[in-house]
């Protein structure tokens, strides 16, 4: 694989995503904003190989910031917001520094299959505490496996997903 214009073999590979035009934040994603603070709309990052749990809603990326287009930062960003993702090749020694590395083949084209369709962070309640679990597709089904137990929709919103053991009440027994 080269680059078509230079002829040079990548470094590495990388996922590279835009970031969304237009973006939710705060209680139920009333707060519409466009870009984000630390990038433009329709920026293009590259998303660093995921060094935490990978349903965490956080994953690393490297662009140039809105107000100094010369050099790379490195920052955390809600998956929520990167869109058009897809496998590209690294060519500047520079980014593939800042990134920590490329990506491996396989595993970068299966983090933009299943990422690349909308989908809603889930947390779920386990003993009254929250935990993350896989993410579910927008909009998000009433009932979903997780560890081998079921658990019910209690809400959700612009990027988020709840659910808990407890039934919803109208599914719940009448008590005598």
């Amino acid at each position: 694989m080269t680059n078509d214009e230079t002829g040079l073999a990548p470094l590495g590979l990388c996922v590279v995503a835009n970031v969304a035009q237009v973006t939710a934040h705060g209680t139920g994603g009333g707060e519409l904003h466009s870009g984000l603070r630390h990038f433009a709309p329709g920026a293009k990052v590259w998303v660093a190989p995921p060094r935490w749990d990978p349903w965490d809603p956080g994953v690393t990326v490297v662009g140039r910031h809105r107000g100094n287009h010369r050099r790379y930062i490195a920052v955390v960003v809600q998956r929520r917001f990167l869109e058009d993702l897809r496998v590209r090749g690294i060519y500047s020694p520079a980014l593939l520094a800042k990134l920590g590395g490329g990506w491996n083949a396989r595993a970068a084209e299966e983090f933009t299959r299943f990422w690349g369709s909308p989908r809603l962070e889930t947390r779920v309640e386990i003993d009254g505490r929250p935990h993350w679990a896989p993410p579910v597709l927008d909009p998000p089904p009433p009932e979903m496996e997780y560890e081998g137990a079921v658990y019910h929709l209690t809400g959700f919103d612009a990027g988020h997903a709840r659910y808990s053991a407890q039934p919803p009440p109208w599914l719940r027994p009448r008590q005598a």
